[in-house]
């Protein structure tokens, strides 16, 4: 639980001295922005990534790595423990996730949105539960939302019904969990320049059409990057958001003001 003052220096509020930090998904992209962050402010952060390369940069920020499907119930309960260590978590960052490439509605078959589901709810959901069970002195829980979980969108509806629910599970848990001294937030990225969504546009790209205007296409006029989300979940885990909880946060230039 935060113990934050009213008139607590800056760097106490966003120190995370002490905390330690699990990021499921942390390998690359947003994850890795955001283990980075944690790092720096003092974390001691455990990556848990499906990707074994993912250790490489976890050395490099003087990270632990663990090897982890989420969607697999061992594998998360041993990295959740693993980040413990002998004492308590106190982070949680709900981060790994499928990403939306869906395609139209008539052509999407159940096995597709079950597994979309299995990874982007279920397993978030598992990964709360376990956190909680470890955060015996209050904590902060983190999801990784979209705005498309807001605001839906054409050809990705089985991801924007994964990420609905996503913010569903926020506000539960935070009134849920709040009185345990946990605080529980989530984050709704726009589109952010990562190695998935440029996997995606790549063929868009190949057939001509201006990907990077597009990218860049909000009221902010730039491209998002991995580390414009670092920056917010920097805020919302550490004693800046000490009487924040229950929220999502929007990081989209304004894509969707």
């Amino acid at each position: 639980m935060s113990t934050a003052e009213p008139n607590a220096s800056l760097n106490d509020l966003i120190s995370l001295n002490g905390k330690r930090a699990l990021v499921t998904g942390g390998g690359k992209g947003i994850g890795a922005a955001i283990a980075s962050r944690l790092t720096e402010a003092g974390a001691s952060v455990t990556i848990a990534d499906l990707d074994p390369a993912g250790a490489d940069f976890a050395a490099d920020i003087g990270a632990r790595f663990v090897q982890c499907d989420i969607a697999h119930a061992a594998q998360l309960t041993a990295a959740i423990d693993d980040a413990a260590g002998d004492g308590n978590l106190h982070i949680l960052i709900n981060n790994a996730g499928i990403f939306p490439t869906t395609g139209p509605v008539v052509d999407v078959a159940d096995d597709f949105v079950s597994r979309m589901l299995e990874v982007n709810v279920r397993a978030q959901f598992s990964a709360t539960r376990e956190a909680a069970r470890r955060m015996s002195n209050g904590g902060s829980i983190l999801n990784m939302a979209s705005i498309a979980g807001l605001s839906g969108g054409a050809n990705i509806s089985a991801y924007a019904a994964s990420k609905a629910a996503v913010v569903s599970l926020t506000h539960a848990h935070a009134r849920e969990l709040g009185p345990k001294g946990i605080r529980v937030n989530a984050i709704a990225p726009g589109v952010i320049e990562t190695p998935g969504v440029a996997e995606q546009m790549a063929p868009l790209r190949a057939s001509g059409i201006d990907i990077d205007s597009r990218i860049a296409a909000n009221p902010v006029g730039i491209a998002g990057q991995p580390d414009h989300v670092a920056r917010g979940a920097l805020f919302l885990v550490s004693d800046l958001a000490s009487f924040v909880s229950g929220h999502v946060l929007v990081i989209d230039g304004g894509s969707t003001a």
